[in-house]
This record gives C-alpha cells, sequence and structure tokens, in this order.
C-alpha cells in the first residue's frame, strides 16, 4: 500500500503513523510545509527506514500517488490537496477502525481544559483497580502506537486491555466523523469536561467549534456525562433525550472532589467503581505535567507549571485553586478569543508578568490597562519574565511562609516556542536552575 503523511506534526504524532506503515512494509511517503532542518531527527531516523520525503511544499502528484493519506489534525479538512485523496484517515479512524478494537470498551474525553487531566485520571484509578486501560489520543500519545503494541500482545500472546480511553480534541472529533462516518463504532461511555470559545484563530464562530464537540454527543453513543452548565444545550441535540445523560455534579460524593478531576471521579462511578476504591487509587495519582503541576518549593515559593492554560478562562480557575498568594506569568500568540475569562486571576496577583505575542500587545496590555491592573512587561524570552517574577516572589516571603509563581499563559505558545510544551519544559528547566538555599 503506498501511504502519504499528510503534516509531519511536532509532537510525534506523524512519526508513530509513518513508523507503523514502514513497519508493515508499506510504501511511505511525507508531506511537510518545513525544511528537513527543522523536522529534526525524527525524520531522519523515518527515511533511514526508507520513507520519501517532500519538504517545503505540498504536491498534487503525492495526494494521486497515495492510497491512503494520513491527515495531521492541524491540516484544514478544506485543504485543496484532500480533493485528490482516495481514502483520507486519521491515527484515531484509523485505530477505531480496527477489529482489534471492537472487544474493547471505549471511552471517549473531550472538552476545552481538562482533558488530559481526566484521561489521566481515569487511566490510573482502572489500572490500580484491577481494569487494565490504555489511554491515547490529544495529550500526543498516536492511535499508531497503541495499535502496534495492541498487534504485538496478539503475536506474544497476551491478551488486550478491558478499556481504552480516548482524549479527542474538536479537531480530532471532527476528523474521526469525516473519515468513518457512519461506520464508526459506538464508545462505551463519553464525557464533556468542560466548554468555553477556544481556537477561535481556526473557526469561524464559538457555535462552529462545539458542532465539532457536539458530533460525539449527537451519534448513536448512549451514555454520556456533561457539566451541569451545558446540560440543558446537550439535552436540545436531535434523539438524545432518549439517552442515558448525567451531569458531573449528579454522583455520589462528586461535591467533595477537586473541580479538576470531577468528571473522572464521575466516570469511574459511572463504571460502577465504589467510592473507597476510587478515593484510595487518588492518592497515588500525581497529575499530569503542564496542567497545575506543582514543580515543587525552593526559598519559599512554590513553582506551579500550568503552560496547557492556553485560554483566558483557564487562567481563572488554575489560578482560584491556588491556595497561596501568587505572582503570575501569563501572555503569547492570539488565539482570536477575548482576555474577559482571564480579569479575576489577573486582578488577585500580587503581580503580572507578560509573554511576548500578539495577543500580549493586541488584547491583553488593553484589556489590563482599562482594568488599571498593573504589569511589567511585555517580555522577549520566558527568562526575563521567570527571573522578575521569581525576584518579587521571593522578596514577599518575607512576610508570608509560602508564595507561588505561576506560569499560566492564557494563550498560544507559537512565536516564542515550539508548542506548549516546549514552554513549559523550559519553565521547569529554570526551576531546576534556582539555587535552593534552604536545603
Amino acid at each position: 500500500m503506498r501511504v502519504l503523511i499528510f503534516g509531519l506534526g511536532i509532537l510525534g504524532g506523524g512519526f508513530a503513523s509513518a513508523s507503523y506503515f514502514l513497519d508493515h512494509g508499506d510504501e511511505v511517503r511525507i508531506t511537510d510545509l518545513r525544511s528537513e532542518k527543522e523536522l529534526g531527527n525524527p525524520i531522519q531516523m523515518l527515511k533511514e527506514k526508507g520513507a520519501t520525503l517532500v519538504c517545503g511544499k505540498h504536491r498534487e502528484e503525492d495526494f494521486l500517488w497515495a492510497d491512503l493519506v494520513v491527515k495531521n489534525p492541524a491540516v484544514s479538512p478544506k485543504s485543496p490537496y484532500l480533493v485528490h485523496a482516495k481514502r483520507v484517515t486519521s491515527d484515531i479512524a484509523y485505530f477505531m477502525s480496527s477489529p482489534l478494537v471492537d472487544s474493547l470498551k471505549a471511552i471517549a474525553v473531550t472538552g476545552t481544559k481538562g482533558k488530559t487531566t481526566t484521561v489521566a485520571a481515569v487511566t490510573h484509578i482502572l489500572n490500580a483497580t484491577g481494569h487494565e486501560t490504555v489511554q491515547l489520543g490529544n495529550m500526543g500519545i498516536s492511535g499508531f502506537s497503541v495499535l502496534m503494541n495492541f498487534e504485538e500482545r496478539l503475536h506474544n500472546g497476551r491478551a488486550l486491555p478491558e478499556y481504552v480511553i480516548l482524549e479527542l480534541s474538536s479537531w480530532q472529533i471532527r476528523d474521526l466523523y469525516a473519515s468513518m462516518g457512519p461506520k464508526i463504532p459506538n464508545f462505551h461511555l463519553v464525557a464533556l469536561t468542560s466548554l468555553f470559545p477556544d481556537h477561535l484563530n481556526n473557526y469561524v464562530d464559538y457555535q462552529s467549534y462545539k458542532d465539532d464537540k457536539w458530533l460525539l454527543f449527537g451519534s448513536r453513543n448512549t451514555r454520556m456525562i456533561v457539566p451541569k452548565n451545558v446540560y440543558s444545550e446537550v439535552m436540545e441535540i436531535s434523539d438524545i433525550k432518549s439517552r442515558h445523560v448525567r451531569t458531573t455534579e449528579s454522583f455520589l460524593g462528586a461535591e467533595k472532589i477537586s473541580v479538576k478531576i470531577r468528571t473522572a471521579w464521575s466516570i469511574c462511578r459511572s463504571l460502577r467503581l465504589g467510592i473507597k476504591q476510587i478515593s484510595e487509587a487518588l492518592l497515588t495519582f500525581r497529575g499530569v505535567p503542564h496542567r497545575q503541576e506543582q514543580l515543587g518549593v525552593k526559598n519559599h515559593v512554590v513553582f506551579i507549571n500550568d503552560s496547557s492554560a492556553t485560554i483566558p478562562e483557564a487562567v481563572t480557575f488554575s489560578c482560584a485553586n491556588c491556595p497561596w498568594a501568587y505572582h503570575l506569568i501569563c501572555g503569547g500568540t492570539d488565539k482570536n478569543l477575548k482576555p474577559d475569562g482571564m480579569l479575576q486571576a489577573a486582578r488577585d496577583a500580587s503581580s503580572v508578568y507578560l509573554l511576548d505575542g500578539s495577543f500580549t500587545k493586541d488584547k491583553l496590555i488593553p484589556f489590563l490597562t482599562e482594568h488599571d491592573i498593573p504589569y511589567s512587561g511585555p517580555f522577549s524570552s520566558l527568562k526575563e519574565a521567570f527571573d522578575k517574577a521569581y525576584k518579587a516572589a521571593k522578596s514577599d516571603t518575607a512576610i508570608l511562609p509560602h508564595v507561588a509563581l505561576i506560569l499560566s499563559p492564557g494563550a498560544a505558545s507559537f512565536g516564542m516556542f515550539r508548542h506548549e510544551f516546549d514552554r513549559g519544559d523550559q519553565f521547569r528547566r529554570l526551576f531546576e536552575a534556582v539555587e535552593d538555599i534552604d536545603r
């Protein structure tokens, strides 16, 4: 089979896709607008395995050549090149179309924020309670990587897991349903963590963004968990009244659980796990990198990496959960979102430090000025913002037992960073370089 990887991506998805087909003896081409140098070591490894690379442009002839095009979720479905493709798929669609998935209980989790933490927590709880579970999707685990693992298991006589949990972005949902249509299998359970305006630099409006989310809820899936504030909207979707829809707040014990893992609690309760089982499993759950991740304490300053807070509302959510006075690093690239959602977080911050970018210059600075909120910056590097924020936080420890320094941008990372995880990794390295004089 001739396979074209349309967009290698920067988080490993395209690499996993190409590797899967190369390992199965297929002929693989990769087309990407970036240069070979920008693609780095992964592309060299794929070339050594036999892949052909087309850099800096896309060619109509490659799409006509391919029997199968594997589309990166970031590629628009309206790309003119796709009209030449015989068949288009994504890593999630290819995974879900495998007969190996038929025997598994598949759970889909989507939402604007909280997806990765929810999926990680549910996976941890189910594994801790004797229900083997594998996760994949938007957190960076390719469906092709998991499919390869399943095939190796069967080859070696090992059983497949009981559950598979998919974290799905709006783009991944869109591509999944576009690829599989009516052939998509039913999910055992579908959950929505939260819903806010997002990716409006790629969607014409908030409704079109929601419409992609609603594909999961308007299909044949019958068991659903949603936040209370969108329950009525979900119930208005065609034919949904005949289905089992519950809010995260309706499960026994949910009111005592932190908001960030309430959906995970609700999913596990829906799967008939006991309160004691779930509570004991959560004692060993350590959270997810880049999502309200407490890196540690140095010189009485608590460093919190919340780099995955890429919308304004997520900043306020994260800061509201901080038990200490905090200094905030925020700002970045515009996603066509309004800054209003981070007003409370900025007001409550002891000081605000801005990372440079289109969102910062065009929206955040005028917004902070309008509300008389002082700020420093914008800074052209994370280190500049970090050093000034840390100095301010450390000075506060003279009168407070602990102070937090939070990276919670409320904006995209592109321009200054490769992606949000690179931003968080840089923040972690800056934290690690801080000398802890209290040791």
